[in-house]
């Protein structure tokens, strides 16, 4: 019998491993962020963010997170974004066709490869799930 599956948000992430320094960060690069969407000056929990600006003299890094721009990061500790950008993708099942779906290199669950940044990859096989997909919310 299949139900809705309902995991906290804070259990689910991305994988990261590749740390990125601060004098390395550049405009529209995607990173791994720690964010407090409540109390933005604090540690919160770690999102994906494509990063607007770089402001070297304050140390901090301003992303779109969630699609909310103007997020001011001063969490020094970022990480290249891992999730999947399936434009790069070498797929022999679909040729790299990004409008063809794919169980191989879309989403598991439904094949599509659309909606990245509401993408997650499961820490044990490494595929990637869309969050509605698995009727999770973001």
């Amino acid at each position: 019998e299949e139900g809705e599956i309902v995991v906290p948000e804070s259990s689910v992430r991305v994988l990261a491993h590749n740390k990125v320094a601060f004098d390395e960060v550049t405009v529209g690069m995607k990173l791994f962020v720690n964010y407090n969407f409540e109390k933005p000056g604090e540690l919160g929990f770690w999102y994906d963010g494509k990063v607007e600006a770089v402001r070297k003299m304050a140390k901090t890094v301003i992303c779109t997170i969630m699609n909310k721009e103007g997020c001011r990061v001063t969490n020094m500790e970022m990480y290249r974004s891992e999730a999947p950008d399936f434009s790069e993708m070498d797929c022999e099942a679909c040729k790299k066709n990004p409008k063809r779906k794919c169980y191989q290199c879309g989403c598991r669950k439904c094949g599509g490869k659309d909606d990245e940044e509401n993408t997650i990859m499961c820490d044990e096989c490494n595929d990637g799930y869309h969050i509605k997909c698995l009727g999770l919310t973001a």
